[in-house]
């Protein structure tokens, strides 16, 4: 999406591909921008990839057929030039601005994500995170957009490399009397465009996030790209025959441009994504190319509509307006709150004018200079001084966030149930344990015991007490697992050997798949791992089942009642007794985050329990004199009074992220759990 757009033989291939990178820069903004009916406007980014494989390979087979060769250096140096010093601008100013809009531990996480942004592997590093990009996992990064244009610049280190090798296979070779360079270039860059759209296919259903960013899956959109440039000789042809041909171009160009619309309309964050929905979008911009290649100018083509001043100007700064409109979007967001369209329409629009200026002013001036493209060292040298001003700064930034927070460091803190819970509050500002910076990480250990959304079982058995202990299970998701020492602690006082069965976003209810519905829970591996966990406690007997679940996961609470009733006539037919863990307030933003910038004042973090729709049938059922088999422990009036919950109460940080409780907070909490098993009489032993 960072190539200048040059015409091999006409002046009409210039407007057509500027303005289809208009229209791809727009349906991502405008999505971006939540504008209504547009909820695959996604697909923009797919455009692009089409529209760079089409312009890189046929600027690097022409410049092989002309000269024998190519200018590897040449070619990156127009790269370096183009490409980094606009990124680099982006990344200090947004930098800037999460120091004045953001807490600090926000301005950390903004850091590190930039800083692999400087570095051309911002998709790598959200795949790292199994961030969900279609899903809004990352809607909060000012580096979020950045992950395609890592694509991008990852396939320009290695796409040259590739048609060099595929043109001197022949070129250079005996096989030069029996293929032609690009008919050798065909055959690789097809072989690689297949291979990764199967990968894409087959990955997407089992790891979308993966799918969704990773470099291997996305080339075969840019080689898609790349084969039109290859057959260019053969478009050329077709350009020169008879008018009913040329129309027939047309016809697929105007194919091409309904298939970008319906992927705009039809396709949205339920659809499994790219798998063979990308095929779609990518296909029908190689039409809407191939049709501007056959009919040049044609006032009834497709192409005039994208030739328009507009479209052509909005693909003049298409590359300045994707890089500036997602930090415009995120920082006003953050400063306001606001999240309807017409105002992130407005928003979008100051930042097409920041774009402007930015191209005109900036961008521009560097790719035109006259210097740097006689002296490809000296383009080099300025990209690598824009790379390295980008990664210093993310750097220093996070170097120095981490410096700040670790004066509110409290060492040394005693802290218990007493201490937290036993004596009134009046504290509302001060250190907390564990300091936000940290709180990520103040999980139960170990780690392995919640398996991860998108994987089946944990690499060994999560057994914890005496091998001839009382068994007890603990059974659910994340929010079951938040408990997992605090129940090993009561455990040890009681002789039970705990059976840790927990997986991460898969409920204990068995919450029945929709279509369209891209929920975690939804998946096979959820769905499995829930079945077998079933049949292991039946086979394990257990005395004691003590269970858990978020209590968001639906919207209705019919939905939520009958999948609790499914997982509770199975659990009733062990005979085990059961214990509910009520679930805890949900803030539903991120505690840690804002602590780190209301160290002085916590209640700028109070949050209220109804904030968010929360379904507990067990509950409700306890309520109306049902359900009574099940004992249920709750530790919500401890964190909350009333409808108001707090983040912290006498140093204690409560929340580790928008929805988990921090392993201190819990531990303290054991107690709490303990004094209702015991009011409530509850046989140890279970015998």
């Amino acid at each position: 999406m960072d190539d200048v757009v040059t015409a091999p033989h006409t002046s009409k291939f210039f407007t057509d591909i500027a303005g289809l990178r208009g229209v791809a820069v727009l349906l991502v903004v405008l999505f971006h921008a939540r504008i209504p009916g547009l909820d695959g406007g996604f697909v923009g980014v797919d455009i692009f990839f089409v529209i760079s494989g089409f312009l890189i390979t046929g600027l690097l087979i022409r410049e092989f057929e002309r000269s024998g060769s190519l200018s590897f250096k040449g070619f990156y140096a127009r790269r370096f030039r183009r490409i980094i010093p606009a990124a680099a601008l982006v990344i200090v100013v947004s930098l800037i601005g999460a120091m004045l809009t953001m807490p600090l531990l926000r301005v950390f996480k903004q850091a590190i994500d930039l800083l692999a942004a400087a570095a051309n592997l911002a998709n790598w590093h959200f795949i790292a995170q199994n961030a969900d990009y279609l899903a809004g996992a990352i809607d909060g990064s000012l580096a979020t957009h950045f992950w395609s244009l890592a694509i991008e610049e990852q396939l320009y280190f290695v796409w040259p490399l590739t048609i060099f090798f595929a043109a001197i296979l022949v070129a250079r070779t005996p096989l030069r009397r029996h293929l032609s360079i690009r008919w050798s270039i065909a055959l690789v860059v097809g072989l690689l465009t297949i291979g990764s759209l199967i990968w894409a296919i087959r990955l997407t259903p089992v790891d979308p996030a993966t799918a969704y960013m990773a470099t291997y899956t996305r080339v075969w959109q840019f080689g898609v790209g790349g084969l039109l440039a290859v057959i260019e000789p053969l478009l050329a042809w077709w350009s020169r025959k008879a008018l009913s041909a040329r129309a027939f171009a047309i016809l697929l160009g105007w194919a091409g441009l309904a298939g970008i619309v319906a992927s705009a309309v039809l396709i949205d964050a339920s659809t499994p994504y790219p798998g063979t929905a990308a095929l779609l979008p990518t296909l029908a911009a190689a039409l809407l190319i191939l049709s501007g290649q056959v009919s040049p100018g044609a006032w009834f083509a497709p192409g005039f509509l994208l030739s328009f001043p507009p479209m052509r100007f909005l693909g003049r700064v298409s590359y300045s307006w994707y890089l500036w409109h997602w930090p415009a979007l995120v920082l006003f967001e953050t400063q306001t709150g606001i999240t309807t369209w017409p105002a992130l329409l407005a928003v979008s629009g100051v930042s097409l004018l920041i774009a402007t200026a930015s191209t005109l002013y900036f961008e521009e001036p560097i790719i035109r200079n006259a210097e740097l493209k006689r002296n490809n060292s000296a383009s080099i040298s300025v990209g690598l001084t824009g790379l390295v001003i980008g990664l210093a700064t993310a750097m220093v930034v996070g170097v120095v966030t981490v410096n700040i927070a670790s004066k509110d460091t409290i060492t040394n803190a005693t802290l218990s149930y007493q201490s937290v819970f036993g004596q009134e509050s009046s504290a509302t500002s001060g250190p907390v344990v564990p300091n936000p910076f940290q709180a990520y990480d103040d999980r139960p250990e170990p780690h392995e015991c919640l398996v991860p959304v998108g994987e089946y079982g944990p690499p060994h058995e999560c057994a914890f007490g005496p091998g001839d202990g009382i068994p007890v299970v603990l059974f659910g998701d994340s929010h079951a697992e938040q408990w997992a020492e605090t129940m090993r602690d009561i455990g040890n006082a009681h002789g039970w050997r705990i059976y840790q069965f927990t997986k991460a976003a898969c409920p204990v209810q068995n919450i029945l798949p929709q279509r369209g519905r891209p929920d975690p829970f939804n998946k096979e591996d959820c769905i499995r791992w829930r079945e077998d966990t079933l049949n292991q406690i039946a086979a394990i007997q257990p005395k004691v089942i003590v269970f858990s679940s978020l209590s968001t996961y639906v919207p209705t609470y019919e939905e939520s009642a009958a999948a609790w009733d499914d997982s509770l006539t199975r659990l009733r037919d062990t005979g085990a007794e059961l214990v509910y863990l009520a679930d805890t307030p949900y803030p539903n933003f991120q505690i840690a985050d804002c602590m780190s910038g209301a160290l002085d004042d916590w209640t700028k973090c109070n949050f209220h329990l109804d904030d968010v729709v929360r379904h507990e049938p067990i509950l409700t059922e306890q309520a109306r004199g049902g359900d009574r088999d099940i004992l249920t422990l709750s530790v919500n009036d401890l964190l909350c009074e009333g409808n108001t919950c707090f983040p912290a109460r006498n140093k204690i940080l409560f929340y580790r992220d928008e929805s988990h409780l921090t392993a201190t907070a819990a531990r303290v909490l054991g107690p709490a759990l303990t004094k209702q098993l015991d009011k409530a009489r509850f046989d140890y032993r279970a015998r």
